[in-house]
């Protein structure tokens, strides 16, 4: 192939070649520059030598290299369990990116909702880390913080830089003595004690760990994080659907689902499940405790003053009471007497003479020795020995004595005088005295005509107390029960079985019509109600003597309450 001429250079008219050579050559060429460098003494470099055993202060002697990933994991996990007080250890199983994500999503959410801005809370929040962990360095980075103690690592001589020997302690978590002390728990034939932190730690440190750590110990935090990672309802619910709707996301249930917590390290303590929950469940928080802290020891302090002020205080009292009796002893006998009526308390507005009953009062008393008083002509009555004539007084006054109390009035009831007109027929024999006797017997036979009076084992139907309150649950409840509402009107201790059983037995054919589909239920039923029939019966027969009420859980209470309102 031919090859191609080049073309030519085309130059320009304006400058022709002639006048373009004739220029260069009227160019004068400048002389060429000269070099020159700076020189200096020579330096005698075995001067600056450094010693043998130098070692620099910036890479003290390892027993492994520093520059491994693994040396600063076990640097980053010796200074994580020296500074945390709290770390909670989760199993995970191989959890996603996207899974850890949410997890973590999650878990800032909760804590974030408790910290208010500007405390310390909103440091705590911030600082919280959820991280998968080494097992195998962290499992050697425990032996290192636990068995390894720095202030027992003596000094090492070494040379300086200028060659004079000095004394440097190498005791940092890579050093020869660290490593010394972990390889002498490992090749210990001796078990370790069950009181070290190790030991109780080491068993739960198997397979892949998680760690969540906090910067202080906050229960409040505490509780937030578990109600996310573990929660365990009621102690530490989940957020509801509502609150946090995040939180149900499949993704982040799918993460939650495969973390399970296994135990805790809190302020160099060692906590399983219930210890862990306990901690969070602290209320008020370590405030909380340091305020009952502070009111122990103060009350301890109280108590102690008290009771050492306690006799000082008895002794004057004493003193002071004796003192005051002498005083009183003391008194001349010519004293003016005191006016008995300014003797009365400062809080009373007029003397008691005022407002108290005159003792010659026309109502009768209870009592036969009152109203049986021999009257001066001055009008004051003066109390006399008891004559049995005296007991005709209360012959004529029927309608001034007050009924007994009753275990439950009732205003609308008519007083008979059976009950103790007969209790004490004939006492004046019994007592072998003529006189005080017949006029004993005299005045129980007047309390006993007087009306107004009834016994509490009295019925309306004429029965006996005790058989009339086991028909409230025999003659078929709840329709005898009611019968006996309407027919009873004296006796409270068989109203009060009737409302029960008539609440009670009502409530049961209710549910008795409900589960009526089924035979072996409503068997069952029925073979219950004849127990519970038989068990109230025996309560009502025994309990007839002292009219002790047996309630039955919620309707005996509902059925007293219907009998005190009537």
């Amino acid at each position: 192939m031919p090859r191609r001429s080049r073309p030519g250079r085309r130059h320009s008219p304006l400058h022709p070649l002639t006048s373009t050579s004739t220029s260069t050559s009227t160019i004068p060429t400048p002389a060429p520059a000269t070099r020159q460098y700076a020189t200096a003494a020579a330096i005698n470099a075995a001067g600056f030598t450094a010693p043998a055993d130098y070692v620099p202060p910036t890479k003290p002697p390892t027993a492994r290299p520093p520059e491994t990933r693994k040396a600063q994991l076990l640097r980053t996990y010796t200074s994580l369990l020296r500074s945390t007080p709290l770390i909670l250890a989760f199993q995970h199983n191989n959890l996603t990116a996207v899974e850890w994500a949410a997890v973590r999503r999650e878990l800032r959410l909760a804590l974030n909702a408790i910290s208010a801005e500007g405390t310390d809370a909103t440091v705590i929040a911030s600082n919280a880390k959820l991280q998968v962990i080494r097992t195998r360095i962290f499992d050697v980075a425990l032996k290192v913080v636990e068995f390894h103690d720095p202030s027992k690592v003596g000094p090492t001589t070494v040379s300086s830089f200028s060659g004079q020997k000095v004394q440097m302690v190498y005791n940092h978590d890579l050093s020869e003595a660290a490593y010394e002390a972990v390889q002498a728990v490992q090749k210990s034939e001796t078990p370790l004690p069950a009181s070290s932190a190790y030991a109780q730690l080491a068993p739960l440190l198997v397979g892949p760990v998680a760690l969540f750590t906090l910067p202080a110990v906050s229960p409040a935090h505490l509780a937030a994080a578990l109600s996310i990672l573990s929660p365990s309802p009621p102690a530490f619910p989940a957020p509801s659907r509502k609150k946090n709707p995040g939180y149900y996301d499949p993704i982040a249930q799918s993460g939650l689902q495969k973390l399970m917590l296994v135990g805790g390290r809190i302020e160099d303590r060692v906590f399983d499940l219930d210890g862990v929950k306990w901690v969070g469940g602290i209320e008020g928080g370590i405030d909380s405790l340091r305020a009952q802290v502070i009111h122990m020891l103060q009350s301890a302090g109280l108590g102690l003053t008290s009771a050492l002020e306690g006799a000082g205080k008895a002794i004057w009292l004493t003193l002071e009471s004796r003192r005051s009796h002498h005083h009183h002893d003391a008194r001349p006998s010519n004293a003016p007497p005191r006016n008995p009526k300014m003797d009365f308390a400062p809080y009373q507005s007029s003397p008691p003479e005022h407002t108290r009953s005159p003792l010659s009062s026309a109502a009768a008393s209870p009592r036969t020795s009152l109203d049986n008083t021999n009257h001066s002509p001055n009008g004051h009555g003066r109390r006399g020995s008891y004559s049995p004539a005296s007991g005709n007084l209360y012959q004529h006054r029927q309608s001034q004595f007050s009924p007994p109390p009753l275990q439950h009035p009732q205003p609308q009831r008519a007083w008979s005088g059976e009950g103790v007109g007969r209790h004490d027929r004939g006492g004046g024999q019994s007592r072998g005295g003529s006189g005080g006797g017949g006029g004993m017997g005299e005045y129980f036979s007047a309390l006993g005509a007087r009306e107004g009076m009834v016994s509490e084992f009295e019925t309306s139907l004429g029965l006996r107390l005790d058989y009339e309150a086991c028909l409230a649950y025999l003659a078929v409840p709840p329709l005898g029960a009611i019968l006996l509402l309407i027919l009873e009107r004296k006796s409270d201790y068989v109203r009060f079985h009737a409302w029960q059983s008539s609440l009670l037995f009502t409530a049961l054919f209710v549910v008795h019509l409900l589960f009526a589909w089924s035979t072996f239920l409503s068997w069952v039923f029925f073979l219950g109600d004849l127990a519970l029939m038989a068990w109230l019966v025996l309560n009502a027969y025994r309990d007839a003597d002292t009219l002790d009420r047996y309630e039955v859980p919620v309707v005996g209470r509902i059925a007293s309450r219907i009998l005190d309102d009537e």
